[in-house]
């Protein structure tokens, strides 16, 4: 029954008539346009409530259809009488090589096809080939078609079906590409080049899809799920799309073929879609699963947003029975494949599940923020930690605790795509994280003691958790660094307060399977206060030594995030107030000093010296260290491993430090540095090298070779995998675990649901 005029859902519709006009620059229309196109849309929506005319004629006008179940239906037809109305044209000249075929299989919904094709014309800026079957329309389609030009356009004599639709317009493909695309989607801004993006990014790759999204907002699927009996899921239908569990690259068992974008060749070489699918679904689960065996990937990339208007052209009792019957197909055809898979289960979350293969490893890492590496202060680090990881094959989680928000963009700008980010959460939102995630984790590793502290009491408020073993990346014992600066500013600190300190830190590690530290040196003093299990893991770096010749480098370089009451904060405070006035001093005039690197403005301001350039954060310091004859690190307290000097030297540009650097390096004076602990043995070493060639060039060589020995990361990436697999192997969680092929089946749906 048809449902009743009503002012409300007029005026909504109306809105959202607004936003797509908003959105498609067409708000420069004059009022009296609005006008009468508003009262078009009333006439639309009182006649919506009668029966259905006849179909119009070939090329006639389109009628007035029956109302919708969801206004964007509305919204669509009306805008696409008034594109016909107005004798409206939509281009898609091919060039002479297109790059992506993209293949549009139609049978009616002539108003969701406009929507498509509309939305497709904002990705021309891509060299692209629109080939378009129509599988015997009986409604306007036809009227739209003749409004398209420079589109391929076969019209079929009867309705062929998805499968075969598809396989013609294939065989009529030049791109290198094809992407095969339901005629019920619309593309946002964006999506194609993002696909292309990640299927031309690695050889590899064989098919990528992207989020699907239904016309209410709600998730169709972030890729899909195939449990062992065949059975299928779209990974968070009916959720939220944009959060974080679905913002994130991943290999998965299949995308729909809705939006799928595939090597042509690679298509033909594999005999395209099984015929026996016949005329549609699981035509795309057994392509991907056939990419699988074939060694090649499918990928799912949430940059590519498709919102989708699910079984637009077919009843959903229809397609039900369709998919149970193609479901027997795929099963007998793929039933040792099918072993592989996890089953499914309505008492877990497929947190497991929603990356191919289901077996991999899952680790949580939990940081402050993200770790980008122009931040310094041991993010660099945790980015590596990151990178090696993944390396590694373990799916990771980064939960930044401190600081929780960014914008997306930013958040991958240092991070693999591949890497899940649970931005927004924060400290709040830890607890229900780690009842939910952790019995499907195999590894939590937590950073910095401020950061082990609220997850030990996260974890306190969770009795009887399922929990993996647990890594304290301690990196340092920081209330070293804390005693060293107070001493340095002359406060009092007792051998008893500086035990207690150091106790207090101890036993954070106390509550952990096992200990990471970046130096031997501080792993040894983890291991006299009594923690058993501790691994070094300390920096990755690969030498880049810049080019520039020592004659045609001039300054003295300063790299490192300052904040009040930092190491870092001291040291600059240092240079410029006592140290570069007696360089200056034996030079004969002011060398300047550039300080690269995040800094809070009252510690800008603090700067009187006119020498001292704050650059603040730079994107790539390589012009700033091709530039820069001398490094300094005057640091007088600090805890870890100088990350700093390592990268300076990496640089090839030689160090002068103190030697309490030197030290936790391992490095010797007038070797790989110079070292100088008093302001006039700081300016005398810094002027000694900044004036002497041959030692220039003997301290860059001999540091590089340190480099290259101490900060491999193939060494790196190896030691981080065996504190990984020992501490798996060697920990028992707090109880048992459960199976790792559980998961969630609440809901079953079938591939490409059209």
């Amino acid at each position: 029954m048809a449902e009743p005029f009503s002012h409300l859902r007029y005026l909504t519709t109306a809105a959202r008539m607004a936003v797509d006009a908003f959105r498609e620059g067409r708000l420069s229309a004059s009022p009296a346009r609005w006008l009468i196109d508003l009262r078009h849309l009333q006439g639309l929506m009182r006649a919506s409530a009668q029966p259905a005319t006849a179909t119009p004629a070939h090329g006639a006008l389109p009628a007035a259809s029956p109302a919708a179940s969801d206004d964007s239906l509305v919204v669509a037809r009306a805008a696409f009488v008034a594109f016909v109305r107005d004798g409206g044209t939509l281009d898609f000249e091919a060039p002479a090589r297109p790059l992506v075929s993209v293949l549009l299989i139609l049978h009616n919904r002539a108003e969701l096809t406009f929507r498509c094709l509309q939305s497709l014309t904002a990705h021309r800026s891509i060299p692209l080939e629109l080939i378009i079957l129509d599988n015997a329309s009986s409604d306007e389609t036809q009227a739209l078609l003749d409004h398209v030009r420079g589109a391929r356009i076969v019209r079929s004599p009867e309705n062929v079906g998805f499968l075969r639709g598809c396989t013609q317009a294939a065989e009529a493909a030049r791109g290198q590409y094809l992407l095969f695309l339901n005629n019920d989607t619309e593309l946002r801004a964006g999506s194609l080049a993002a696909a292309l993006d990640t299927i031309t990014r690695e050889a590899s790759v064989g098919a990528v899809g992207g989020r699907m999204v239904f016309p209410d907002g709600r998730l169709q699927e972030a890729g899909s799920i195939i449990w062992n009996d065949g059975s299928c899921v779209g990974y968070g239908r009916g959720d939220s799309p944009w959060k974080p569990e679905y913002s994130f690259e991943r290999d998965v068992d299949f995308c729909s073929a809705a939006f799928l974008l595939t090597p042509r060749r690679l298509f033909t070489d594999l005999g395209g879609f099984d015929d026996r699918y016949q005329p549609a679904y699981y035509e795309d689960a057994d392509y991907c699963v056939r990419l699988w065996k074939s060694g090649a990937r499918v990928v799912y990339d949430p940059r590519a947003v498709v919102t989708h208007f699910e079984f637009a052209s077919a009843s959903a009792a229809s397609a039900a029975t369709l998919q149970l019957e193609r479901r027997v197909i795929f099963v007998e055809t793929h039933r040792e494949w099918l072993t592989h898979q996890a089953p499914p289960s309505p008492r877990a979350t497929p947190v497991r599940a929603r990356a191919h293969p289901h077996t991999g490893l899952q680790l949580i890492f939990v940081e402050d923020r993200i770790p980008h590496r122009r931040l310094g202060a041991g993010y660099p680090r945790a980015l590596e930690i990151i990178r090696a990881a993944r390396e590694l094959e373990y799916r990771v989680t980064l939960y930044p605790l401190v600081l929780p928000d960014e914008d997306w963009a930013d958040a991958y700008s240092d991070i693999p795509r591949d890497v899940e980010l649970m931005l927004g959460a924060g400290e709040h939102g830890l607890p229900n994280f780690l009842k939910e995630r952790l019995p499907h984790c195999d590894v939590l590793l937590v950073s910095r003691p401020r950061n082990m502290r609220t997850v030990a009491s996260a974890l306190s408020v969770l009795p009887g958790l399922s929990r993996p073993p647990l890594i304290y990346d301690a990196e340092a014992i920081f209330a070293l660094r804390e005693t060293g600066r107070r001493r340095l500013l002359g406060l009092p600190v007792t051998e008893s307060e500086e035990r207690k300190l150091v106790a207090d830190e101890l036993a954070l590690a106390g509550r952990a399977d096992a200990v990471l530290t970046v130096s031997e040196l501080e792993r040894q003093q983890f291991l006299e206060g009594g923690v058993p299990r501790v691994d070094t893991l300390g920096h990755s770096l690969t030498p880049r030594p810049t080019p520039s010749p020592f004659e045609s480098r001039e300054g003295f370089l300063f790299v490192g995030a300052i904040t009040d009451g930092s190491p870092n904060a001291d040291s600059v405070r240092w240079l410029a107030d006592e140290i570069l006035p007696r360089v200056a001093a034996r030079l004969g005039h002011s060398p300047w000093l550039r300080v690269a690197g995040r800094h809070d403005p009252p510690q800008a301001a603090l700067l009187s010296e006119p020498a001292v350039d704050m650059v603040g954060i730079v994107d790539d310091l390589t012009p700033l260290y091709d530039g820069a004859r001398v490094f300094l690190a005057p640091t007088r307290f600090a805890a870890g491993l100088p990350l700093k000097v390592l990268e300076a030297a990496a640089f090839g540009v030689p160090v002068v430090c103190t030697a309490l650097l030197a030290r936790q390096l391992g490095w010797r004076d007038n070797v790989e540095v110079l070292v100088a602990d008093s302001a006039d043995d700081f300016a005398a070493q810094s002027t000694a090298l900044y004036r002497d060639a041959a030692m220039w060039i003997r301290l860059r060589e001999a540091a590089l070779a340190r480099v290259a020995e101490d900060c491999s990361p193939v060494s790196f990436r190896a030691a981080l995998g065996r504190a990984l697999a020992q501490v798996r192997h060697a920990s028992a969680p707090v109880t048992p675990l459960p199976s790792a092929r559980v998961y969630d089946s609440a809901s079953t749906t079938a591939p490409r649901e059209g």
